[in-house]
């Protein structure tokens, strides 16, 4: 029988976890057709999140769950889970149910034809307009200058891989992770379901404008070139104005028509030291990310789990306690 193992990350949710634990036995769970397992990756959760998730683990084998020592964030927490699943596809579900779970069962119909990614394409969502205007601008800088050309990526974390892109995926270590955008980067087989986003049922959204912008820059500084291109140009219409400036200036000496000129040089000197300081601001992203992966350090270390989990087979998973052995037992 198909199994197919749905990742879900876990950040102090634990007024949602029973009624996702309830929709997601109803609808998919309780399906005889294909067989549908749960991991849970808690990610640092400081509520009752982690006893509730335990609770769920003793009740059913389809759930099982991975503690990380603390929040690393939920794309390292996505990556946990990928570490961690052994099925035929593997798809992502958010807990607090904004993504409804039946809409997996189209992910699966579409990867059973053919698609080795099925991306979750928000047709509607009840969200600010600054955030539905934020997500646009974003997808459309990210899909121009980040990923291949054709790519179907959709910004969010919403999609079902087969096993051959987990594969491929968990091959791509980098520290500062956007699921989609590693997921997309591989290219293959690809398709899209569109679907309704919901309110959440519970608590209170943590995709705030810091972390788009976050995602933004972690997507184009680590997929795309066009933060290096842009202070490459910039030094070159600089150099050029430059140019033009002096022969002016020259210009002027001659002629002895020479003006104090005290606005227009401080304005030049206010333009020229703006731009220099955006040029240092971009290379010492790059740099701060040159460092974090020179360290190696690991994406996430696991704590402790439950529930029947995978060795993951990768040098950069640490586990304490033998998280993984006992099988938090």
């Amino acid at each position: 029988m198909t199994i197919i193992k749905i990742i879900t990350p876990v950040f102090n949710e634990q007024a949602s976890l029973e009624t996702f634990y309830q929709n997601v036995s109803r609808l998919l769970i309780s399906r005889t057709d294909t067989e549908y397992h749960v991991v849970f990756v808690d990610d640092g959760s400081t509520d009752d999140s982690w006893p509730i998730i335990c609770g769920i683990c003793e009740k059913s084998e389809r759930f099982s769950a991975l503690r990380l020592s603390r929040n690393y964030g939920s794309h390292a927490a996505i990556a946990a889970g990928f570490d961690h699943a052994d099925g035929d596809a593997v798809a992502t579900l958010a807990c607090d149910l904004q993504d409804p779970p039946d809409v997996i069962l189209e992910f699966v119909e579409r990867w059973e034809k053919g698609a080795q990614i099925v991306w979750g394409h928000r047709r509607t969502r009840d969200d600010d307009n600054w955030k539905r205007l934020a997500s646009r601008v974003l997808s459309y800088l990210i899909k121009r200058f980040a990923m291949p050309k054709n790519s179907k990526v959709t910004t969010g974390s919403f999609l079902l891989i087969d096993k051959i892109v987990l594969q491929a995926v968990n091959q791509l270590r980098e520290v500062n992770r956007i699921t989609f955008a590693l997921v997309g980067w591989t290219g293959f087989e690809q398709d899209i379901v569109y679907y309704d986003r919901q309110s959440r049922i519970a608590g209170a959204s943590g995709w705030t404008f810091n972390r788009m912008i976050s995602t933004m820059l972690d997507a184009l500084i680590g997929f795309s070139e066009l933060p290096a291109r842009i202070i490459t140009a910039t030094g070159v219409v600089m150099w050029l104005f430059s140019i033009i400036l002096g022969i002016f200036l020259l210009f002027s000496y001659v002629a002895g028509d020479v003006l104090p000129g005290w606005t227009s040089t401080m304005l030049l000197f206010t333009i020229f030291s703006g731009i220099l300081f955006l040029m240092l601001g971009i290379i010492g992203e790059y740099l701060h990310r040159i460092y974090d992966e020179v360290t190696q350090r690991p994406i996430y270390i696991v704590s402790d789990a439950r529930g029947p989990i995978v060795v993951a087979d990768t040098k950069n998973t640490t586990y304490v306690n033998g998280a993984i052995k006992t099988n938090g037992e």
